[in-house]
C-alpha cells in the first residue's frame, strides 16, 4: 500500500485549539516563540507567497555544537511542525548557551495548507538533494534549501533531525544514520523518546526498506537528511510517528524526540 500524494488529511489539535492546516495560526504562534526566545528569523525563499523560514540561536558560538531540526516536508505530516512549536514553547533562552540550534519549521507550506503529501505542483519536497542516487530532481522547495546549502550544512555539522509521519502506520519507527555498523546510543535514545508515546514497528519492510527493531539504519536516498549526513553531519535521524494515531499525541511525540535529540547532542 502506498501513500496518496493528493489525499487530504484533517485533524484537530486540542493543545493549540486549531486545525492541522491552519497556517496563519501556526505562523502567528511561531512568531510569538521567536520573539520570546529572540531567535534570528530568515526567509530563505517563498513558494506561492508562503515563506520557507530558518530560525537560529540568537548568538551562535564557535565553541558549541551546531544542530538542525527540520519538519513539514510533507503536508499530511502536520505533527512535525506543530511538534516543533510545542518544543519551542518549552525551551528557555539558556539552551542557546549550550548548543547552536537551527530550525526549519515548515518546508512544504503549500502541502501543509492543503493537508496533502506533495507540494501544490505535485512534487515531493524530500527528494532530489543527492544527485545520482535516484531519478528525483530538486523541487522548488529543494532548490531554495540547496541555494543555502553551505549555511544548512554548517548548521547541521553535529547532527540533523527531521520529523516526519507515516499515514499508513499504527506504530513508530526511525531512520537513523551513525558512522557504525549497527544503531548506537544516538539512535536508541531517539527511538526511546518515540516509544514513550507509541509502540515500535515490528520487523517488516516499509517503503522498500527493511525495518529491524524499529530502525531503518544508514539508508541513503536523495532525501534532505541523507544529503546532510553525506555532507558531513556527524549523526542524523528521521523520526516517523504513526499518523493513524491521535494528533495531539503525535504532536507531543514529535516535541519529545526533538528535546531528546538536543539533550543527546549537548551531552556529548
Amino acid at each position: 500500500m502506498s501513500r496518496s500524494p493528493y489525499q487530504r488529511y484533517s485533524w484537530q489539535s486540542d493543545i493549540f485549539e486549531t486545525a492541522n492546516n491552519d497556517i496563519e495560526r501556526f505562523m502567528a504562534l511561531l512568531n510569538e516563540e521567536c520573539q520570546r526566545l529572540n531567535l534570528q528569523q530568515r526567509v530563505l525563499g517563498k513558494v506561492e507567497g508562503q515563506p520557507i523560514m530558518m530560525l537560529q540561536s540568537p548568538n551562535a558560538s564557535a565553541g558549541l555544537p551546531s544542530i538542525l531540526i527540520s519538519a513539514g516536508f510533507h503536508g499530511e505530516e502536520a505533527a512535525g511542525p506543530w511538534g516543533m512549536l510545542h518544543f519551542l514553547s518549552s525551551v528557555s533562552p539558556e539552551l542557546f548557551e549550550r548548543v547552536n540550534l537551527t530550525l526549519l519549521p515548515l518546508n512544504n507550506p503549500t502541502g501543509f495548507i492543503k493537508g496533502h503529501r506533495f507540494n501544490i505542483f505535485g512534487e515531493n519536497p524530500n527528494r532530489g538533494y543527492l544527485a545520482g542516487v535516484d531519478d528525483a530532481k530538486p523541487t522548488v522547495e529543494g532548490k531554495i534549501l540547496l541555494e543555502h546549502g553551505q549555511l544548512i550544512q554548517a548548521a547541521s555539522k553535529d547532527g540533523i533531525l527531521t520529523c516526519h509521519e507515516d499515514v499508513l502506520q499504527t506504530r513508530t519507527y526511525l531512520y537513523s544514520f551513525e558512522p557504525r555498523q549497527q544503531p548506537g546510543k544516538f539512535s536508541q535514545q531517539l527511538l526511546g523518546a518515540l516509544s514513550e508515546y507509541f509502540d515500535v514497528a515490528q520487523d517488516d519492510d516499509i517503503d522498500g526498506c527493511p525495518v529491524e527493531n524499529g530502525f531503518i539504519f544508514n539508508h541513503f536516498d536523495s532525501s534532505f537528511e541523507a544529503w546532510l549526513v553525506r555532507s558531513g553531519a556527524k549523526v542524523g535521524a528521521c523520526s516517523e510517528t504513526p499518523a493513524t494515531q491521535n494528533f495531539d499525541r503525535r504532536i507531543l511525540a514529535n516535541s519529545a524526540v526533538m528535546q531528546r535529540f538536543v539533550d543527546y547532542i549537548q551531552a556529548q
